[in-house]
């Protein structure tokens, strides 16, 4: 759990099919929920103070992934609900693409949810913060399971790349460096994460994913 510290217990369950709970293929799928007042916090970053809330999950105890090429493969169900995100200044992002070493931290690429609910794959200039490209992936995601695969060159060298399928149709092809350092980690995070909450123009309501 990226936040356990005040993590709830519906942040992320198991869920099975028998429960009549959306799964795409076996039995089991993960649900993520975040709730209005919901805040949490690890030892380096507290939420609470922060105007965003989260749950999600990611990797951990990896090793340098220089010269490495990742792929991960997702498919998310974003059920019908009030208000899955509010309109305003905030923003949404149900997977990051990060990278992280002892003195750097940042993301490659980000699956955002847009005002209207379209889904779109959110890039960087280099690795830094500044949005280089916000790519209108998927019109209307809702009801249905969309697949999102991501292929990365890990590397601190200009020859990198980063690529993302949605559906099996290539959408993102970037050349690019994916590691600040060859020490450095390419890894990944998924579930709900809400940032700059104040800027909304409308409440939250209970946030579901799967």
């Amino acid at each position: 759990t990226a936040q356990p510290i005040n993590a709830k217990r519906w942040g992320c369950l198991i869920v099975e099919a028998a429960d009549k709970q959306p799964v795409f293929d076996g039995h089991q799928s993960a649900r993520f929920e975040v709730r209005p007042n919901d805040c949490s916090a690890n030892s380096g970053f507290n939420d609470c103070l922060n105007d965003r809330s989260r749950h999600e999950i990611n990797e951990s105890g990896i090793g340098p992934t220089q010269g490495q090429t990742i792929t991960w493969e997702e498919r998310i169900f974003i059920p019908s609900q009030p208000r899955f995100r509010p309109s305003g200044r905030n923003v949404m992002f149900l997977t990051q693409i990060n990278f992280i070493d002892s003195s750097n931290y940042g993301t490659l690429a980000y699956i955002e949810v847009r005002q209207d609910g379209a889904l779109m794959i959110r890039t960087h200039v280099g690795l830094t913060w500044t949005i280089l490209n916000q790519y209108i992936v998927h019109q209307n995601p809702v009801d249905k399971w969309v697949k999102f695969k991501f292929e990365v060159k890990s590397t601190s060298q200009p020859d990198g790349y980063l690529k993302v399928y949605v559906d099996d149709q290539l959408v993102v092809d970037e050349t690019r460096q994916t590691l600040p350092t060859p020490t450095s980690v390419n890894w990944l995070k998924i579930g709900i994460y809400n940032g700059f909450k104040s800027q909304a123009i409308e409440p939250y309501e209970n946030q579901v994913v799967y």
